[in-house]
């Protein structure tokens, strides 16, 4: 009897349920490559309404097909809340095309040297540069540490064969990116140059050899896997702008000491010019990932690697400045001034103004360099009097180089100055009352 009533029940309760609804992620554009679009990507496609119906600073946006028909397009806010905009079919065919015509006129650069998304894998990199790190570094440290060539060669050798298989079992059960293979490979140069100075400080003169091949190589070791440890979660920009910058700190302090005058105060007074080197070198890594972070412009990898090339010319023409002087002092001032100066217009005339690739920094390099060979080459053929003068023609044919390199690379100008833009095809968006924001007028920087 009772499970006769629970039967009856069960068939006299509603049978209707809520239908549920599937979303199915998609792709924003007709080749299917571009899964997710962020702000940087966003303005690297140049989207803007009415295609983009997207206001204001979001962290990610995805666009969805729902099981009844209906296309949605989720925006995640930094507040952690999701914002979702109701595409009609016309809407994201306009999105298709908008975000097709801006991919074929910018190409690889959407996915090569993005500032907006954590670094690509780069196993095999990682590989390479830590075999080489092996058989030009670590291998040489730890054979200087035996006195004995024979039991020095066979340590070398060992150390560079196992260092394969350890690195290899590495790369293939962790996922590498090409942030921490950058940071990993420079960590290592760069830790054996901050123990050895560390102990130069603390230690002085009279070390023995093994001390500073011991050290030098425990900073190595150290600095590769604190380089692989931090670049964890960095973009590439990131990266590079915590190496460059390291590199920029500690040469504005040697620069600096040498203004003072320490490079000419004994042994106390260089202890003093390698522990400001080595203070300012690490100020430099904790605080250069910030430079394309608070940027109010994108900044690429590309970018953030030119900038060398503008301090390089920077340092060269205040040298070549006050080269005439038989004083350290004001020559170091001049290159100091110089580099931070070439710093700044690098920046402002280079990285504000364009997104560069990995080709328009290698064409830029080249074009730098092959410049100053030609003035070194005018400088032997004219035999100049003038002991200033072949520095001259040098850092003369590497300003006119660089600038001639960058322009045959042609890297994309983006947007720098304020724009008023007006949209009059949104009126009839708004009679055809589509969802979104349809703004008349927008203002862009």
């Amino acid at each position: 009897m009772v499970r006769a009533l629970i039967l009856a029940a069960l068939l006299l309760l509603p049978t209707r349920l809520g239908a549920q609804i599937i979303e199915t992620p998609i792709a924003f554009d007709s080749a299917g490559k571009v899964r997710s679009l962020s702000p940087g990507l966003v303005t690297r496609l140049g989207l803007g309404s009415p295609a983009w119906p997207v206001q204001g600073d979001f962290v990610q946006a995805r666009v969805f097909q729902t099981s009844t028909g209906a296309i949605v397009l989720v925006a995640e806010r930094r507040d952690g809340t999701f914002e979702r905009h109701d595409l009609g079919e016309a809407q994201l065919q306009a999105l298709r095309a908008a975000i097709d015509a801006s991919m074929t006129t910018i190409g690889a650069r959407v996915g090569d040297e993005r500032a907006d998304v954590i670094s690509e894998p780069a196993r095999g990199a990682f590989l390479r540069n830590q075999m080489i790190l092996a058989a030009a570094l670590y291998g040489p440290l730890i054979a200087s540490l035996s006195d004995d060539g024979k039991a020095a060669t066979a340590m070398y050798l060992i150390s560079v064969g196992g260092s394969y298989f350890v690195l290899s079992n590495i790369s293939k059960t962790t996922a590498i990116t090409r942030a921490q293979n950058d940071l990993a490979t420079d960590g290592a140069l760069r830790g054996a140059g901050t123990a050895v100075g560390l102990m130069r400080v603390f230690a002085g003169e009279g070390i023995d050899r093994k001390a500073y091949s011991s050290l030098a190589l425990a900073g190595a070791v150290s600095g590769s896997a604190i380089g692989y440890i931090r670049g964890r979660g960095l973009t590439d920009s990131e990266a590079h702008a915590a190496m460059k910058f390291s590199t920029f700190a500690a040469g504005t302090a040697f620069g600096l000491a040498g203004t003072v005058g320490l490079f000419e105060g004994g042994e106390g007074a260089e202890r003093t010019v390698a522990g400001a080197v080595v203070a300012a070198g690490l100020a430099g890594y904790l605080l250069g990932p910030a430079y394309p972070r608070t940027a109010r412009y994108t900044v690429t990898a590309g970018d953030v690697r030119l900038l060398p090339i503008g301090a390089l010319l920077g340092v060269m023409t205040g040298a070549t400045l006050t080269a005439a002087t038989e004083r350290a002092e004001p020559i170091a001032a001049a290159a100091t001034a110089g580099g931070l100066a070439g710093l700044y217009l690098a920046d402002r005339m280079w990285a504000r103004p364009y997104d560069h690739g990995t080709g328009d920094v290698t064409q830029t390099w080249l074009g730098t360099i092959a410049g100053g060979l030609l003035g070194g080459a005018v400088s032997v053929l004219a035999e100049p009097d003038e002991p200033t003068l072949p520095l001259a023609l040098i850092t003369g044919g590497g300003i006119v180089g660089a600038i001639a390199g960058h322009s045959i690379a042609s890297p994309r100008r983006v947007l720098t100055r304020a724009s008023i833009r007006l949209h009059p095809e949104n009126l009839g968006f708004a009679a055809a009352r589509l969802p979104g924001l349809h703004p008349l007028l927008s203002l862009a920087f």
